[in-house]
């Protein structure tokens, strides 16, 4: 049931603030009864996204996979998101062409993609409370493992945001005995990049420790961007039954806002910008300390605690109305979770439970004026954001080769929503408070047949809460700034269905069908009430077919399908399509490695098809072109020296990922996407 409690300067209590404690006090003392330690067995292909722990991945009811470090290795991307772009059910939209502000869309959501899909780093939550979004800079890519997308809802495990999947990047673990790197690369549009690392274990103890400075002007002008990276990981044994872990990093950067281009702007000049001097910095850092204890046949207890930095300015100084915007969040997060592994009636299962906690404190400040050549002071906010989330994961295998998965999450958020006009005409303030409660469930059945095959069938129930700029509205009519207390948490059920199939250890397809019917879709409207709103029912389906094949040990090829139909299932825009959301999408790849020992040869084709301009609801202004592109790279191992050379957008396409409906006249506004551009590198490993 649906809890929406609104209170005026008020305090509420948290129903969620003892899970940590109970969790705690439940679990620790049964480490003292422990007398031996329990073997684990080695597991060949695992993840641990799926279910918070390691978990062979055909036992996973999902479409699932996972980028490996050679895949990273191998392929020609310059960013995280260029790795993502391969991946069946997931497209990308990059702004401005360095993976700075790309949005991330996992079975078909447009606009609202990067809130609704959840993104960690080394399990811990990465996306944002308002609508920046997910910022896909801040961890190196050089400095990343693999890669772990887990497609479907994994709300139960994941709360908040896990509505299309999660994706977990994580990041290198420090290997034994000593080494260190140092490498530097150069490109199209003055890119130059350098880097060092040193790593190095010693018997329980293991740490590393990495730099990075990168510098490029951009495809087009006043699209330079600047980042500084420094980090480390360290890992701890004490004893053989506990396992400590710090990471830690902080990322920089500055960055040019080119801005969008009408179609006839781009038919002139696509590397124009209509603000020259818009620009954008960041400075983002975090501190994990985690920790896992071994309670012998009493199970495992595991937790993390976090705390993130992330502080922005932008300056926007247009002639007639200079903006400027200043802004820090503050996250701090406790992820406690138990693991039992045993049997029950003769069965073996495994129960995961746990809480996540998190508090943001979001201080921001505007400044802003009319024809004014140094903008004033015009606005404050703080705003904080609580949420709690309670959860259990059971896997039963009936048989060695049927599995069934039960879950079930409650999770309640809770917004202190405090807000100032402070321009020539003020709005009254906003002081209130409002908590929102929600449920997920999870139901899955795996049967396990062959060496490596496995078929599943699993339904969900998502929930996605508002964001802070979703819920607050400027409202001008009453002259106020108030809580839209007509948004509602989205829900949805979702249904899916697929097949890892293989014809031989190196011969591999997959199919997945699936099917979400999600009710109070959240999305902005901007015409006519230019607010975020709830859609009464919305439907996302489609088709998810791949395959990857090893050929005589030295050529890999790989290739997927993906057939997605997102639309509007109610009024006002009723047997719509969702914008930005294309129906077709293919990409095919291959890759030869050591027919000379240490040349890799690799090159992929990408096929996107045409959607709906974002905010085109109405389906009014036509569809936005279809592209491709496709991308080379050679490398060169020899020793301790690596070197490579590659060619993005081979065949010199013009076309752009990002369109949105903007501009008086109303009409599409786009962001040109970058033309043939190469990238070369050398590295040596000591």
């Amino acid at each position: 049931m649906r809890t929406n409690r609104i209170t005026l300067a008020g305090v509420s209590t948290n129903p969620c603030s003892c899970a940590l404690m109970i969790l705690f006090l439940g679990f620790a003392p049964w480490a003292v009864f422990a007398q031996e330690k329990k073997e684990t067995p080695l597991l060949q292909e695992v993840m641990v996204t799926a279910t918070r722990q390691e978990q062979e991945v055909r036992k996973v009811p999902a479409n699932v996979t996972v980028i490996t470090e050679e895949d990273i290795k191998n392929s020609n991307a310059r960013t995280t998101v260029d790795l993502l772009r391969s991946e069946v059910g997931i497209v990308v939209r990059d702004l401005l062409g360095n993976g700075k502000t790309a949005q991330v869309d996992l079975r078909g959501f447009g606009e609202t993609a990067a809130y609704n899909s959840l993104v960690l780093v080394d399990g811990r939550r990465v996306n944002a409370i308002d609508l920046s979004g997910v910022d896909w800079t801040q961890i190196p890519l050089d400095q990343i493992e693999r890669i772990e997308i887990v497609r479907g809802s994994g709300s139960v495990l994941y709360g908040d945001n896990a509505v299309g999947g999660v994706i977990n990047i994580i990041t290198k673990t420090p290997p034994e005995g000593l080494s260190a790197t140092v490498g530097a690369s150069a490109g199209s549009y003055d890119r130059s990049r350098q880097k060092a690392s040193v790593s190095g274990g010693l018997e329980n103890f293991a740490g590393s420790v990495f730099a990075s400075y990168e510098t490029s002007d951009g495809y087009r002008e006043n699209n330079e961007v600047t980042t500084r990276d420094i980090g480390a990981k360290f890992l701890y044994d004490p004893t053989e039954y506990l396992s400590l872990n710090l990471t830690g990093s902080r990322h920089s950067d500055d960055y040019g806002l080119p801005g969008p281009l009408s179609k006839a702007e781009m038919e002139t000049d696509r590397k124009a910008t209509n603000g020259p001097d818009d620009d954008f910095g960041t400075m983002d850092e975090y501190l994990k300390l985690g920790a896992v204890l071994d309670l012998m046949q009493y199970g495992e207890l595991a937790t993390d605690f976090s705390y993130r930095d992330r502080e922005t300015q932008a300056r926007y100084p247009d002639v007639s109305f200079p903006y400027a915007l200043e802004y820090q969040v503050d996250t701090w997060g406790i992820t406690p979770r138990h693991t039992w592994n045993g049997e029950i009636l003769g069965f073996t299962n495994t129960l995961i439970t746990g809480a996540d906690l998190y508090r943001s404190e979001m201080d921001t400040t505007t400044f802003s004026g009319f024809f004014t050549p140094v903008p004033t002071l015009s606005g404050t906010a703080d705003i904080d954001r609580d949420s709690c989330g309670v959860y259990f994961h059971d896997e039963l295998s009936l048989f060695e080769s049927l599995i069934v998965s039960l879950g079930a999450r409650r999770e309640r958020v809770r917004y202190d929503l405090n807000q100032q006009d402070l321009g020539p005409f003020p709005l009254a303030p906003l002081d209130a408070k409002l908590t929102e409660r929600e449920n997920a469930y999870t139901a899955g059945l795996t049967f396990l047949y062959g060496d490596k095959s496995s078929v599943f069938i699993r339904a969900n129930r998502s929930l996605r809460f508002p964001l802070t700029d979703e819920i607050v509205v400027f409202d001008y009519n009453t002259g106020e700034i108030r809580v839209n207390q007509d948004l509602k948490p989205q829900t949805g059920r979702h249904y899916e269905t697929g097949i890892s199939h293989y014809f031989t250890p190196d011969l591999q397809a997959g199919l997945t069908l699936f099917r979400a019917r999600i009710k109070d879709e959240i999305f902005f409207n901007p015409a006519p009430i230019f607010a975020n709103e709830n859609h009464p029912e919305t439907l996302h389906q489609g088709i998810e077919i791949g395959g990857r094949a090893d050929v005589f040990e030295k050529i890999t090829l790989f290739g997927n399908y993906t057939y997605e139909k997102a639309r509007f299932e109610k009024d006002p825009f009723k047997n719509n399509d969702i914008p930005s959301v294309p129906k077709n999408k293919v990409s095919l790849g291959f890759s030869i490695h050591d027919l000379v020992p240490g040349l890799v040869l690799s090159a992929d084709y990408n096929y996107v098809g045409s959607s709906y301009a974002i905010s085109d609801q109405a389906n009014e202004f036509g569809k936005v072109d279809s592209y491709y592109t496709v991308n080379g790279r050679l490398s060169y191992e020899w020793r301790w020296l690596k070197a490579f050379f590659g060619v993005n957008n081979i065949t010199d396409q013009e076309y752009s990922e990002y369109a949105v409906l903007g501009g008086t006249p109303r009409q599409a506004q786009f962001y040109p996407a970058p033309d043939r551009n190469w990238v070369a590198g050398l590295e040596a490993v000591f």
